[in-house]
């Protein structure tokens, strides 16, 4: 008997270097990040993002999460290290590159590393 599979889904990660400290820092753009990026994306939030700021010595940032329909998007900052972290994972298709140019202009990323990982290989169709 065949089973007929797809993917589930894509596991998009950037992370960002010499961004914009004030960006990072501030709790109210990164809560708007999240809350609007999901609709630029053709995704569909549930809720509202989840903002927690930490200030433990050198590691200075925010990290932000949203569930969405699709699955979910994560981000953390470090300001006194300029650097972002992101994932946004779905099980419906999204333009990566799309969210990767809304994301370094935002945030005014210098440099970047982008991964986009095909998940669940062999989801059941």
């Amino acid at each position: 008997m065949k089973i007929d599979v797809k993917t589930y889904g894509l596991h998009l990660t950037i992370d960002g270097y010499g961004a914009n400290k004030k960006r990072l820092d501030d709790i109210t753009f990164l809560f708007e990040t999240l809350n609007k990026l999901p609709e630029m994306i053709g995704m569909n939030k549930i809720g509202f993002p989840h903002i927690i700021q930490f200030t433990e010595g050198d590691i200075r940032g925010i990290s932000g999460f949203i569930f969405i329909i699709e699955s979910h998007i994560s981000i953390h900052t470090y300001s006194k290290k300029r650097f972002f972290s992101m994932d946004v994972y779905s099980c419906k298709k999204f333009d990566h590159k799309k969210v990767v140019n809304i994301i370094k202009k935002l945030y005014k990323i210098k440099e970047i590393e982008v991964n986009v990982i095909e998940r669940g290989k062999s989801f059941p169709a």
